[in-house]
C-alpha cells in the first residue's frame, strides 16, 4: 500500500487532480528515468525526462487472488536507442527491475512532497507495435509473484543426464525404481 502524505491525500481528492508518473527502468547499459509529464523534472538528483516519451502506462489491476498482474509501458520510439531496445538482445531488459513512482501537482503544475513508490517490477518483453495510439516501444513488465508461476526446469532423465556424464549409470535405474515401488520398512516395524 502506498502511503501518502496529507497534502498528497488533499490534491487527490480535489475534483481536478494532476499527477505526474515517473518510470526508473535499469538496463544493463544504464538507467533510464522517464516522467509522463510534458517537461523534463528534476527530482531525486536526476533528470526525469517528458516531452511525451511514455505514450501510454496500463492500467494498474488488483485482484483478491494471487495471480501476478503484468503492466505495459509504451514508450515513443522517436529515439534509435529505444527501437534498439526493442530489436536488440533480450539480456538488455528482460529481468531488469523497473519503478514507477507517483505524485499528485498543484495548480502551478509543481510536486506536492515527493513521488511515492505505487509499483515495481521485472521487465519481460519488448515489441515495436506501429499502430495509431497504441504505437511505440511496448515493453511488458511483471511483478516479482510471476517467478513463482514457472515450474522448475530441474527436471532430468537418463538420456539427458547420458549426454553430460556419458560414464554414470545412476540415472538408467530411475524409471524401474518409480514404477515399483520398495517397500523399506518390515512389515513387524510398520504394526506397531
Amino acid at each position: 500500500m502506498t502511503l501518502l502524505s496529507a497534502p498528497q491525500q488533499a490534491e487527490l481528492e480535489k475534483t481536478v487532480t494532476r499527477v505526474v508518473y515517473f518510470v526508473e527502468m535499469q538496463f544493463t547499459t544504464g538507467t533510464q528515468r522517464l516522467s509522463s509529464f510534458n517537461r523534463t523534472i528534476n527530482w531525486g538528483g536526476y533528470d526525469w525526462s517528458g516531452l511525451g516519451q511514455i505514450l501510454r502506462i496500463e492500467k494498474v489491476s488488483e485482484s483478491e487472488g494471487s495471480d501476478p498482474k503484468a503492466l505495459t509501458f509504451a514508450i515513443a520510439a522517436a529515439q534509435a536507442s529505444w527501437l534498439a531496445v526493442a530489436v536488440g538482445p533480450v539480456e538488455e531488459y528482460r529481468g531488469k527491475p523497473i519503478k514507477m513512482y507517483m505524485c499528485p501537482m498543484d495548480e502551478s503544475y509543481v510536486l506536492i512532497g515527493l513521488p511515492v513508490l505505487c509499483w515495481r517490477g521485472i521487465m519481460d518483453t519488448a515489441i515495436i507495435n506501429i499502430s495509431g495510439d497504441e504505437g511505440g516501444v511496448q515493453i511488458k513488465c511483471e511483478t516479482s509473484a510471476y517467478a513463482l508461476k514457472r515450474r522448475p526446469i530441474f527436471r532430468i532423465n537418463a538420456a539427458q543426464h547420458k549426454m553430460r556424464y556419458p560414464g554414470e549409470t545412476g540415472m538408467d535405474y530411475l524409471d524401474d525404481l518409480i514404477a515399483t515401488p520398495q517397500r523399506w520398512l518390515s512389515r513387524k516395524f510398520q504394526a506397531r
